[in-house]
């Protein structure tokens, strides 16, 4: 087989392996004090996220038995998604600004501090 060819298949695939394109909780912007008035935090880890209605998503967050919902819509809708879905696949914390009018509505995701982390490994075992 010749050797450019092989280059020529490989090079991509570790280019591609290289990338790191998910979104971690320390790439999220932190929240406006309008939100944070406005909501309480939960520091934990999405079970599952998956389409309610168009741009609405139905979260599992652990360990609750309720679903909350984000309207991927709002600003930094996209990140908050991207690393929500990192979230679930690892099973790794973030914080969530829920609103406090009752609807489950999050809105604002941030990374949490690292005593927040340590806590939550703990209660987790992990």
């Amino acid at each position: 087989m010749n050797i450019n060819f092989v280059c020529f298949l490989i090079f991509p695939l570790i280019v591609a392996c290289k990338k790191n394109s998910a979104v971690t909780g320390s790439n999220l912007p932190e929240p406006d004090t309008a939100i944070t008035n406005n909501s309480y935090s939960l520091v934990t880890a999405a079970s599952t996220i998956s389409v309610d209605t168009g741009n609405v998503y139905r979260l599992g967050l652990a360990p609750y038995a309720s679903f909350f919902k984000l309207d991927r819509s709002v600003k930094n809708g996209d990140v908050y998604y991207e690393a929500i879905l990192e979230s679930s696949k690892q099973f790794s914390p973030l914080k969530f600004y829920i609103s406090k009018n009752g609807t489950g509505q999050v809105m604002a995701v941030a990374a949490p501090s690292e005593a927040e982390v340590e806590k939550f490994n703990k209660e987790w075992q992990r």
